[in-house]
């Protein structure tokens, strides 16, 4: 065993002391980084419950935000998705011309709907408007369709108001309808059969001309007309369909009596 060896060997005492010493310093580091460790997952926890905090402050003021956007949608836009409700000041003026746009619409809606002559008294009670605003929306009505290139014109009927297709058109169209558009060489010679019911067929001829044969043919074929023999001729008189065509009462008298008026002829017949 050589010198160096030896000294080494009485060293150890020493050493396996300083070792003693330092073990005590040793655990207590490593108390302190456990310390450390634990202080770190608290602040980890802490950091994580305050993101959980701040996730949540922000998700209940984004739903916040979100119910009183969709608030503020409903007042603006409606509830059932309808156009925006911006208050206007309506003038009375403006009241005014809305209400007579109304009762002009009114008006035109009768008219189509009855199919028949319409007077100022019947349109003024059933609608519920002044008499007077009647006289002049249906004169405005009439007005307005003449000046249309369309089919339909309002005419006047005596003292009545009818929605009809225009005469040039009646007869090419009238294959259409039941019972409704008569051509108007027809609808002549019908009338004059209405007016003076029951007339023989021989006196229509001399009315309205040889070209009444074809009429009265074509009358009794679309049963507007019936025709009992009497003679030579035969008698004519309108059917009920007649009556029910034109709003007309069935009985023969009271038709009569209801065209006269409507066409403004005074009581003589003859």
């Amino acid at each position: 065993m050589n010198e160096n060896t030896e000294k080494e060997l009485e060293k150890l005492p020493e050493i396996e002391t300083e070792i003693e010493e330092d073990i005590p310093q040793v655990e207590k580091i490593q108390e302190e980084l456990e310390d450390t460790i634990d202080t770190d997952e608290n602040i980890e926890e802490e950091l994580e419950k305050e993101s959980k905090e701040e996730f949540k402050e922000d998700t209940l003021s984004s739903e916040t935000s979100e119910e009183k956007l969709s608030e503020l949608e409903t007042e603006i836009i409606g509830s059932n998705g309808e156009e925006p409700q911006i208050p206007q000041e309506i003038t009375k003026e403006d009241l005014e011309i809305q209400l007579k746009e109304l009762r002009r619409n009114l008006i035109e809606g009768a008219l189509y709907a009855a199919g028949r002559p319409l007077d100022v008294e019947e349109l003024s009670t059933k609608l519920e408007i002044p008499k007077k605003e009647v006289e002049e929306l249906v004169r405005v009505v009439a007005f307005d369709y003449l000046e249309r290139s369309g089919a339909l014109i309002v005419a006047q009927i005596g003292e009545k108001y009818q929605m009809q297709l225009r005469p040039e058109l009646t007869e090419t169209v009238s294959k259409f309808a039941k019972g409704g558009a008569i051509a108007e060489r027809y609808l002549r010679t019908l009338t004059i059969i209405a007016l003076k019911q029951p007339i023989l067929k021989s006196t229509v001829i001399k009315l309205r001309g040889s070209g009444a044969y074809e009429h009265v043919k074509y009358l009794l074929e679309n049963d507007l007309i019936s025709a009992v023999k009497k003679g030579r001729s035969a008698e004519l008189a309108t059917t009920d369909k007649y009556a029910d065509m034109f709003g007309l009462p069935k009985n023969k008298e009271e038709l009569k009596r209801e065209m006269v008026s409507q066409l403004g002829l005074g009581d003589n017949l003859n």
